[in-house]
Parts: structure tokens; sequence; C-alpha cells
């Protein structure tokens, strides 16, 4: 979907979150704020454009299926880093944004709960998981929490890998 601001998808059961937040952080795209609102009903949200998921361009809204002859979009699925979907932007200018975001969240926020899309969720695995992957080696399956953890705050500005990774179905009907 990219920036298409669309909304989620209706009927989805998800499960209730018993921690304690105080704030969700995440893009300002319409589908995020609405997940927030079914995970953590009346915890107030921040919305920041720079946790959006990767632009792309004249391939928004379009499927796998629709694109798959496109020669262009097959050179971008094989070598990512190096083609950029046309008036798109690329997984560089993607991955600065959502960790420019990501560092001053963990900076002014403590323990951010962030709600965003596959590409930024991959980036941030990438570079922080506690397992080494590349960034299309991660499975992002929709309905899913990611937990990252490290000893101290410095750890995390330092660009260091987190102490504790673990993950967690959302939805009560996981065939999402």
């Amino acid at each position: 979907m990219g920036w298409t601001d669309e909304p989620i998808i209706g009927g989805v059961q998800i499960k209730q979150q018993s921690l304690p937040v105080k704030q969700v952080i995440g893009s300002d795209l319409m589908r995020c704020k609405q997940t927030a609102e079914k995970i953590y009903s009346g915890v107030p949200y921040t919305a920041i454009a720079n946790f959006r998921e990767c632009s792309f361009g004249d391939w928004e809204q379009k499927t796998y299926n629709e694109l798959k002859e496109d020669a262009f979009y097959r050179k971008w699925l094989d070598k990512p880093r190096e083609v950029t979907p046309p008036n798109g932007e690329s997984l560089e200018q993607m991955e600065a944004r959502v960790l420019q975001a990501f560092y001053e969240t963990v900076d002014t926020v403590e323990q951010p709960v962030i709600i965003t899309h596959g590409g930024p969720i991959r980036v941030l695995l990438t570079k922080f998981a506690n397992a080494e992957k590349g960034f299309w080696d991660w499975q992002v399956p929709h309905g899913c929490r990611y937990e990252l953890q490290w000893m101290e705050k410095k750890d995390v500005l330092e660009g260091k890998r987190c102490t504790s990774f673990s993950v967690e179905h959302l939805m009560e009907n996981e065939r999402m």
C-alpha cells in the first residue's frame, strides 16, 4: 500500500493488550491510527510521518501479479538497494527517515510503543534485532507485535542490537 491512506480491513478481531501503555507513537496513515485504537483504545496517539511505509510511487496499490511482468519491477525485487520505484523513494531513503524517527522517539519517550508498517518494521529488525538477518529475510505478517529490549537507553541510541527479542500474534484469527 505504501503511502496510500487506506483503512484497515474490517471484521478482524485483535487481542486487547493488558500492558500499561501511556502513549502510542506511529505512522500518520489511517491504518496505523485505526490499529492503535483497536489495540490500545483510548491511549493518546502521536502520528509521525517518518514512520510511514516506503513510497512505492507509480507502483502504489498494485499487486505482485499486476507488476510481475514489468522488467523494472523485477529489477527492484532482485536489487532493492540499487533500484528505486518510479516516482517513489529508495530503500535507503526510507531507512534513513525511519531510523531518524526511531532514535528521536527513543530519546524522548520511555518504553515507546510504535505502530508502523512492514517496511519500517523490517528496517528496525534488520538494524536492532539480536538475530542478524537481511531486510527481505524477516517475515513480517500483519497483526504481530515485535518487542525489542535493551539493558539501557544509551545502547539503543548507540545503535547496538537488542538483548531480548520476541514476537506475539495479536489477531484472534491468524489467517490474515
